[in-house]
């Protein structure tokens, strides 16, 4: 029994340090989402520094900012797309991009039989994963 106490406290001791470690996002030139602990590269010029906090990341600016707050409280999925750092202008055009694919998805539904079944069920399936990729991706980068 001390043996197994000993040992739980030498993990927690060597976990408490990686959970307190400072994070860092940024997009590079090629519009790649990069998360580290490390600080990004010199040439990057939009990093941002994130908290964690209870399991919640935020961003490091985001303490005093009432407009983020603000946003908070209209939506959810954009705000923690913020926090899981992306810039404002990528969660726009994700939004854009997500509600087009929906939009296609729509006009492309798998041909059905006259019961409404579908004729082939694999396309099906794989049309509705698509569709339910496309609205989870709008709730998270939409407001709405």
């Amino acid at each position: 029994m001390m043996k197994r106490t000993w040992l739980l406290l030498v993990l927690l001791a060597v976990c408490l340090p990686a959970a307190a470690t400072d994070m860092y996002s940024w997009t590079d030139a090629n519009g790649v989402k990069h998360f580290s602990d490390s600080p990004p590269p010199a040439n990057v010029s939009h990093a941002q520094k994130l908290k964690v906090k209870g399991g919640v990341t935020t961003t490091s600016n985001s303490d005093g900012d009432d407009q983020h707050k603000d946003e908070a409280a209209k939506s959810a999925g954009p705000t923690l797309a913020a926090a899981a750092g992306y810039a404002p202008d990528d969660i726009k055009r994700n939004c854009e991009i997500a509600r087009k694919n929906l939009t296609l998805l729509d006009a492309q539904k798998p041909a059905l039989d006259s019961y409404g079944v579908p004729l082939n069920t694999d396309v099906a399936k794989n049309h509705q994963s698509q569709v339910d990729k496309a609205n989870q991706q709008i709730k998270l980068f939409c407001s709405n």
